[in-house]
């Protein structure tokens, strides 16, 4: 059955949040696309990149002066990471590296390590001959009520391989004006597909498109199953 227009699409996916929003099929392919295969800070601005992925065990700590609230809400947001991608994710223990650091910084200190006008932002290490992710960092300001949420969101997320800002779709965390700080419907779509076993790490645009329509049909497929 073709499926073409999802209305107040229910995408909980266990938990007890339950969010509405109205896609097609062609905006979360377009979404998809415009995020996943585009880097938006390459060295001449946004540029063509294969898919880039975790394939290995996440450890992964917060860095920095959390209030109760944030440490709560880094946990709730790793652990929502870890049921869509199914990842091998864990708290780092104490002592052990951790290979995916969130740090949590003063403005001030924050504003010392990027250029003027950068709320937060992350780096990726990948590994060139596989382009699987190796490592990932995110810088996150631990003291503006207006952006820190948002930011955890942001770019935490897009540690996991999701690169773009996109102007496909509005109300998704990554819409370039977003102010979002909860993952969208499209945006747990996004994460959720991309960690589908047939999307491999290093696979060009042009070679994943009839992954891409197929997954994303059958997580909306499954999803609509489970709202009726």
């Amino acid at each position: 059955m073709r499926l073409l227009v999802f209305i107040c699409l229910f995408f909980s996916l266990g938990t007890a949040q339950a969010q509405s929003e109205t896609l097609t099929l062609k905006k979360l392919i377009d979404q998809f696309n415009s995020v996943v295969f585009i880097h938006e800070h390459g060295k001449q601005g946004r540029e063509p990149k294969p898919i880039i992925k975790w394939e290995k065990p996440i450890v992964y700590s917060p860095s920095g002066t959390l209030t109760r609230d944030q440490v709560k809400k880094f946990f709730d947001l790793m652990s929502r990471i870890k049921r869509l991608t199914k990842l091998d994710m864990r708290m780092a223990q104490r002592g052990e590296k951790a290979n995916l650091i969130i740090n949590f910084l003063p403005k001030k200190a924050l504003a010392k390590k990027t250029k003027p006008g950068i709320n937060c932002f992350g780096n990726i290490k990948v590994d060139k001959k596989t382009y699987r992710i190796n490592g990932a960092k995110a810088y996150i300001p631990s003291d503006r009520p207006d952006k820190t949420d948002h930011c955890l969101i942001e770019e935490t997320v897009q540690l996991f391989g999701l690169t773009n800002d996109s102007t496909v779709l509005k109300n998704s965390m990554f819409y370039e004006h977003s102010k979002r700080t909860s993952l969208s419907v499209s945006d747990q779509i996004l994460l959720k597909a991309l960690y589908d076993p047939r999307f491999k790490s290093g696979m060009k645009k042009d070679e994943a498109q009839g992954v891409v329509r197929t997954v994303i049909s059958e997580i909306v497929k499954k999803a609509s199953k489970k709202k009726k």
